[in-house]
């Protein structure tokens, strides 16, 4: 029998491994074999390989391998795109009877991957009034794994009360999130059991502990938010969720200051590793699901997928 477990860890990988390594390698090693037969040539692969990378920088999440390479990979392209261009530069311009024939499905797939690319970026912006609040961590270097306006960089934003959630992992010195691709341990994450700070000066609302921390790719869809907090933070409510189990350290009632130490981070309900996810919303109360969800600023700045955040 198949271990579903193994299956469903494999298949992200597999993606992973695909998108952000073997694709870019075939793009740069495109660009020399087989040689192009004309500057045209060249500068269709140029062009679908610029649209490829521009994809992935946007849509990619970098903190699984690293994020140094979200910078590195179009670097390297466009320096091996120049010196590619000295093997065709005095060659015709094109060679081609048709160019359409030769070069139709290169250019279809260009202006597809722009597209994507396009409509990833359109979910860096808000309409709505945002909610200000303070980064929910202190010293170190985070990396958004879900955020925006679009469900292209944010798979929340199907759901009306978490539209402009946030999902949170910690970075080491060298842009990842673990010390590995998946480890199977909690502690491998370097998220895991990280201080959680008050958002806002205002009232925990609510806090809800005593759910066990889930085994790494294993979710607890019973207890979706697991170990969470909910903030008054103004006229706004704002949830803090997968927290470790034991860890809160308010209850429902209290009064908290901004920077205020409330939980560690955990793996607890509807996480499959160790990150913080927090989501703004109006009405509701109590309940984060039945309110409307509603924009984040920290420091006036709106953070989406890719975003990291730098605290001295």
């Amino acid at each position: 029998m198949a271990d579903p477990e193994g299956l469903s860890m494999e298949l992200p990988l597999l993606i992973l491994l695909t998108t952000q390594i073997a694709l870019p390698i075939f793009f740069l090693l495109w660009l020399w074999m087989p040689q192009p037969a004309d500057r045209l040539g060249w500068l269709m692969r140029v062009v679908y390989g610029a649209c490829y990378f521009a994809f992935i920088t946007v849509i990619s999440r970098w903190d699984f391998l690293s994020t140094v390479l979200e910078v590195a990979l179009p670097i390297i392209f466009i320096i091996s795109a120049i010196l590619a261009y000295g093997r065709v530069r005095h060659r015709p311009w094109n060679r081609s009877t048709s160019i359409m024939r030769t070069h139709g499905f290169t250019a279809a797939m260009a202006v597809f991957f722009l597209a994507l690319t396009a409509r990833a970026l359109s979910g860096y912006g808000y309409q709505e009034t945002a909610v200000e609040l303070e980064f929910p961590f202190a010293a170190g270097t985070y990396y958004i794994g879900q955020g925006g306006s679009t469900a292209s960089i944010n798979y929340h934003h199907a759901d009306r009360s978490q539209r402009y959630a946030l999902d949170i992992v910690a970075l080491n010195d060298f842009g990842a999130r673990a010390s590995g691709v998946m480890p199977g341990n909690l502690a491998g994450y370097f998220a895991y059991d990280r201080a959680v700070k008050s958002p806002c000066a205002g009232v925990a609302i609510s806090a809800h502990d005593g759910i066990d921390d889930n085994r790494i790719s294993e979710t607890n869809t019973q207890e979706p938010a697991g170990n969470h907090i909910v903030l008054a933070c103004g006229s706004a409510r704002v949830l803090l969720a997968h927290l470790r189990k034991g860890s809160i350290a308010v209850q429902g009632g209290e009064l908290v200051t901004a920077g205020e130490t409330l939980a560690r981070v955990g793996n607890s309900g509807n996480s499959s590793e160790p990150h913080l996810h927090m989501h703004a919303y109006l009405g509701g109360k109590l309940d984060y699901n039945a309110g409307k969800g509603v924009p984040m600023t920290f420091s006036g700045r709106f953070l989406v997928r890719g975003s990291t955040v730098t605290i001295p």
